[in-house]
């Protein structure tokens, strides 16, 4: 490393120059040329410093010995550094104070009620709730009118069969002239009784034969029925009355008429009547 002295020698004095001399041609100089001068001189001193305090270790402006000098401009403004890191939460604070009730607006007078909004949504259906109880009795009602039996529900027939022909085998035994017909449900073109008045019913024949007889009890709607019962009777060339009855329950629409089998020896002459007869024992409810 360059020792202080020798740079300072060689950078302030490049040339040897005696005071006299240069106090001579100083003023022998214009005023330019004389700040150019002092400007020289202080940039020497400034230059001596800075050598001064890089080459020695701790040293300052006092330790360094020179000229003394004006001092230089300020340097350009350094860059902006980097944002720090951010520092740990607070401590949380004190409740403050309530606030003055002075400080609030005054409340104004109530407004008018709104126009009413339209109906919501109908909701689901709640549960059922519990059974209530009883309420007072009510008070007895008017007496009714007295009843007459001749209005209640009747069905009855009875008919004779005047038809000297044998009946044809299953179908129904035609029973021709009418003796009791209530309410006219017994069909005498068709042999058949059809029921208006749902109940209980008891239905009886007398029949007249001349040889073997079987007759069947039939039930159903229209043209088919099942057999309930059948009667039967055998003899030879002689007459005899067959008799049977039965009780039935009969539904509103259904029919029963009697029926013979390949024994059909039944006669209708006068004096040896067959007769079909039925009635209403209990109508249904």
């Amino acid at each position: 490393m360059l020792r202080p002295s020798r740079l300072q020698q060689t950078s302030s004095s490049p040339l040897p120059i005696s005071k006299q001399e240069g106090d001579a041609s100083r003023a022998r100089l214009p005023v330019s040329a004389a700040d150019a001068a002092s400007t020289t001189a202080n940039m020497q001193a400034v230059w001596v410093m800075l050598i001064c305090l890089a080459a020695t270790p701790g040293a300052s402006a006092s330790t360094c010995k020179g000229v003394a000098a004006i001092p230089g401009l300020p340097g350009v403004p350094g860059r902006p550094g980097s944002n720090g890191r951010d520092g740990e939460n607070g401590h949380k604070g004190e409740r403050g104070p309530p606030g003055q009730t002075e400080d609030q607006a005054e409340l104004g007078e109530k407004g008018d009620a709104g126009l009413p909004g339209f109906p919501g949504k109908v909701g689901p259906k709640g549960p059922a709730g519990s059974r209530g109880a009883p309420g007072p009795r009510g008070a007895l009602g008017r007496k009714g009118e007295s009843g007459d039996y001749k209005t209640s529900l009747k069905s009855a027939f009875s008919a004779s069969r005047t038809i000297n022909m044998l009946p044809r085998r299953d179908q129904p035994i035609r029973f021709d002239r009418v003796i009791t017909n209530e309410n006219g449900h017994y069909e005498n073109r068709y042999g058949r009784f059809t029921c208006k008045i749902p109940g209980l019913y008891y239905f009886t024949y007398h029949a007249t034969s001349r040889g073997n007889l079987c007759v069947n009890i039939k039930k159903g709607k229209g043209n088919r029925g099942e057999k309930v019962v059948t009667f039967c009777d055998y003899v030879h060339n002689t007459y005899q009355v067959t008799t049977g009855g039965v009780v039935l329950k009969v539904k509103a629409d259904e029919s029963i008429w009697l029926e013979p089998t390949e024994k059909n020896s039944l006669v209708g002459i006068e004096g040896a009547d067959s007769i079909f007869s039925g009635f209403l024992l209990f109508p249904d409810n």
